[in-house]
């Protein structure tokens, strides 16, 4: 069954003050595991000892692609030692927003990922918005991408940004559902803002159903309007941990 985990750009006000507070709050608030966005100057083996203390498993981190490619295997290092299996990239620089951007970044993305292989960690593509904008007549640049790029490739589905796309985050997540070991759990409200998980217009169950390869349910928030920043977290925490129990009792 999925595991719970917190993306760490929904509280990166407390771990750019306290990186190893950031794990705390994350552990408080009932989450299994934490996603990175950053390391904040921390040598790996110190990053490790945080999460063994607190009993946190790492469930992926995100890095830039450019700084990926730039510094790949020091990347791969670090992630390797705390035992980190997934590099996501979160974005696509808008340089490569064309067809033939796309499938020079797609190959981009193949090479790093048997590249990763050796470290025993997985390459993976994070949406925005931008990724249901039609190329030319060829169709949405999220689509082009997945096309070009193997099946190795983890695709983070962030239900958020394909509704605010125009998208159906359910249809996604069953068209690409052998692809799924991460997906962002992010709501959205009527108003088209951040809000807890299970309180907006997503489908979370039928995602969970769409496909038995997710691994983490990562539940990440940038704007708190209806709740404070850690009650908010920890809500979403309880509603994802019930729907994946629910699906299990009936299975």
């Amino acid at each position: 069954m999925p595991k719970v985990a917190l993306q760490l750009y929904s509280i990166k006000e407390i771990g750019e003050k306290d990186f190893y507070h950031s794990l705390q709050v994350a552990k408080q608030a009932g989450y299994e595991g934490v996603e990175f966005a950053g390391f904040f100057g921390k040598e790996a083996e110190e990053t490790k000892k945080y999460l063994e203390d607190l009993d946190l498993l790492p469930a992926g981190t995100h890095i830039g692609l450019d700084a990926l490619m730039d510094k790949f295997d020091d990347i791969m290092e670090y992630n390797a030692k705390i035992e980190n299996s997934y590099v996501v990239v979160p974005f696509i620089p808008e340089r490569f927003h064309s067809l033939d951007g796309l499938k020079t970044v797609a190959h981009y993305f193949n090479e790093m990922s048997e590249k990763a292989k050796q470290y025993g960690i997985k390459i993976g593509y994070h949406n925005h918005a931008y990724d249901f904008k039609q190329i030319e007549d060829h169709g949405y640049f999220y689509d082009i991408f997945a096309s070009n790029t193997t099946s190795d490739i983890v695709l983070e589905i962030d239900t958020f940004w394909v509704v605010r796309g125009g998208a159906d985050p359910v249809l996604y997540s069953q068209k690409y559902k052998d692809r799924l070991d991460l997906m962002h759990f992010k709501d959205i409200s009527k108003d088209m803002v951040d809000t807890e998980v299970g309180s907006g217009l997503i489908d979370f169950p039928a995602i969970l159903n769409a496909s038995d390869k997710i691994k983490w349910c990562v539940m990440e928030q940038e704007k708190y309007t209806t709740l404070p920043m850690l009650e908010s977290i920890a809500v979403s925490c309880e509603y994802i941990k019930k729907i994946i129990k629910d699906m299990n009792d009936r299975t």
